[in-house]
């Protein structure tokens, strides 16, 4: 779907009436960065809606509707990528932790880093993009030119041999 001149129009007069709103919507639940991230994201997602000349009237309850669905899946994107970290560092079953990790060890970066080049590079990416950097499927499948399905398929292959190379980690270690 082309971004015509009318529909770049109609999402600036929404920005010019909105915006403030929408980041001080944001700005309750987040930092200033990432307030403003979510604010201009929300703008950014009214371009892409399919039905937006359609539409009679968007009110600022709207955009602060998407503004809270972005601000949850950004949320629920880092909590299971902690998940992740916490999983890939687990010591092996039967052994119980001391204490919770309240922050990655830093050697962390450098273990995962190793694991991830061993996969392999389409497997890797589809890690990246998602898990690391937060993308929905969707725009993974975009920005690697493959289905989603695809993506989907080569980030559960790739998370599953991270987790087997983190339980060689653990048998090693023991």
């Amino acid at each position: 779907m082309p971004i015509t001149q009318h529909r770049a129009d109609l999402v600036l007069d929404l920005f010019d009436r909105y915006y403030t709103r929408v980041f001080c919507f944001a700005r309750k639940s987040l930092p200033a960065e990432s307030a403003e991230d979510i604010a201009q994201e929300v703008f950014a997602k009214l371009l892409q809606l399919r039905h937006l000349e359609q539409l009679d009237e968007i009110s600022v309850s709207y955009l602060i509707k998407i503004a809270d669905n972005l601000i949850k899946r950004r949320y629920n994107r880092g909590r299971r990528f902690q998940r992740f970290l916490e999983a890939a560092h687990a010591e092996p079953r039967g052994k119980r932790q001391s204490a919770p990790y309240a922050e990655p060890a830093p050697e962390l970066g450098r273990t995962l880093t190793a694991q991830l080049d061993r996969l392999s590079p389409s497997e890797r990416e589809a890690v990246r993009l998602v898990v690391c950097n937060g993308l929905s499927y969707q725009e993974a499948a975009a920005s690697l030119g493959v289905p989603v399905s695809t993506v989907n398929n080569w980030k559960y292959r790739g998370l599953q041999k991270l987790k087997e190379m983190q339980d060689e980690e653990n048998d090693r270690a023991a």
